[in-house]
Parts: C-alpha cells; structure tokens; sequence
C-alpha cells in the first residue's frame, strides 16, 4: 500500500466538521471582502491604519482566524493544523504534486533558461521541499541531464515514500531522497521552488549551515513581503499550512552577504498570496530569483560570511 492511500485512510478523520466548515467559509469570506478592499488605494490606506486600532485589531484577527498574521512560525502551524490536521501531507497535496511531474508551467521556463547552458555539467542537485521528485521529470523532459547526475530531494516522510514508489515505477535511478539538509553541502545546483515559504528560515541561513556552499541556486514560485517578514497560514482549500512570506530585500541581501550574484528575477504570476490586514506588504504575485556563486567564493563554507 503507497503512502498515499495510507494518508486517505486517516482523511475521513481529519475532515473537518459542519461547524468548522461554517467557520472557514467566513473566514474565506472576510479574507475576500478584505482583499477587494486592499486592492485599491484608499481601502489600502484605509487598513493600514485600521489594524492598528486598539478595538479593532482584536476583533479583525479574531474574525481572520487562520488567515491573520501570528508572532512565529509555530504558532501558524498550531492555528492551520485545528483546521486541517493533515496539511502538506494531506492526500490532494500528494496528487497535485504527483500529477506536475507531467507538467511545465510558466515559471519553469525562466528556470530551463538559465540551467541549459550547462545542464550537461550538472552532476548534484538538492532539491528542497522538491516532494515527489516532480521537478527532476518536468525539467528532464528539456534539458540534457546527465545519466550520472544526482537529484536529491528533501521533504517530508509521507512524499518521499510516494516520490521513492514513483521514481521506482517510472524506472527513474537519478531520483534520491533524504532527511538531511547537510546533503545540499558542495551542490552543482541548489533549487527550492514553491517550497521556501514553508520554512520559517529564510534560504541564506539554511545554507550558512553547509559545510560547502552550492554553486548555483534557484528559488522559484515563493511569496515574499514588500517589507518585513510576515507569518500567515495558506488556504489550500483542502488543507491548511503555517507560511512565511520572507522580505524580499532581506533574501536577496541575505545571498549577497553570502557571497553570491543576484543573476535574474522574474515574476511568478500564476500564484499570489494576499495577507488580507497588510495590503502594503503584499504582492500580487510570487517571485524567481537565480544566484550564483562568485568565482572567488567557489569553496566558500557557512562558516565565512557573517
């Protein structure tokens, strides 16, 4: 039996309620309304200034439920996880993941650009958060990896079970999987694509803990903040996520003092991640960022930079 069908078997469990339900359409509802209001410049004024308001505030984020803002990355996953236990591991996730090893999306293709000068070269990747392995399929379909390379993915237990009967299946022996980060240490190439903001570490200090730094590293489709960082969780409509949207400033700041180039970015428009109180903070759209590591910082380790 795959994980997968595992997983469906404890999803009547962790269904919620008539009540919940009544709850997450409000909130769904509110969010919305909220949304509308932000869009414009007035309603954008309008609640900055109101989600400060002593009598208020309290009153919005009780309303906002799982989609107001939260002091850490705990207490979003505590919050998302009275609504949908399951979360990334919920079945839907699985299959979503599973049906986009088939697929190339729009931001794929900034990616594919970047990577096929040198794909041939790429003997280590380390894909973060890369679930079943999907993104190895989709850019092997377009790019000439080498039979040799090696595509490590990093996520949880349930998708690696799935991605590791996947590869299985598709007779795919580039696919690896691990529970170690340290794996990463030294990479050809270092990609994160829709993943980053479920971590509550920005991707710069995830790499200041490598013994060696990658060369070269993608992060794609991830939300950021027009500011400081904001925790939220994400409607996933079947299930829901604690997340972070990183200050886009901040991570490429971050790269930068770790020794690497800002080579290209591009807007993601096919996702968006509103933060309904912080309109000002909020993005239409997810971002790319591709980074490359400065000749004279090819053997760098984490314990250089500050």
């Amino acid at each position: 039996m795959t994980s997968l069908e595992n997983t469906g078997r404890s999803l009547v469990a962790a269904r919620p309620g008539p009540v919940a339900w009544i709850r997450i359409r409000q909130i769904r509802a509110l969010a919305s309304v909220l949304e509308a209001i932000g869009s414009r410049t007035a309603g954008r004024a309008f609640l900055v200034r109101a989600r400060d308001w002593p009598f208020l505030r309290p009153l919005l984020h009780g309303l906002l439920g799982c989609r107001r803002t939260f002091s850490d990355f705990d207490a979003a996953r505590a919050c998302a996880e009275r609504y949908a236990p399951l979360g990334h591991e919920h079945p839907h996730a699985l299959r979503s993941d599973i049906g986009l090893a088939d697929v190339t999306r729009e931001s794929d293709y900034p990616v594919l650009f970047h990577l096929a000068p040198g794909a041939a070269e790429i003997r280590t990747v380390f894909d973060l958060g890369g679930s079943v392995g999907n993104l190895l399929y989709c850019y092997a379909r377009h790019l000439p990896f080498a039979d040799a390379m090696s595509w490590t993915v990093y996520d949880l237990p349930a998708k690696r079970a799935e991605g590791a009967r996947l590869a299985l299946e598709r007779a795919e022996r580039r696919l690896h999987f691990t529970d170690e980060l340290d794996s990463a240490s030294g990479a050809d190439l270092f990609i994160v694509s829709g993943a980053a903001h479920y971590f509550p570490e920005p991707v710069d200090q995830m790499l200041r803990r490598l013994a060696r730094l990658p060369q070269r590293v993608i992060i794609n489709r991830i939300p950021c903040s027009r500011g400081r960082p904001l925790v939220t969780v994400q409607d996933g409509h079947a299930y829901f996520v604690a997340c972070k949207l990183h200050s886009r400033d901040e991570l490429i700041a971050g790269m930068e003092q770790l020794g690497y180039a800002l080579r290209a970015s591009w807007p993601v428009h096919e996702h968006r991640l509103w933060v309904p109180l912080y309109p000002d903070l909020s993005y239409g759209h997810y971002f790319g960022f591709y980074f490359e590591l400065l000749p004279s910082l090819n053997v760098s380790s984490a314990a250089g930079p500050a």
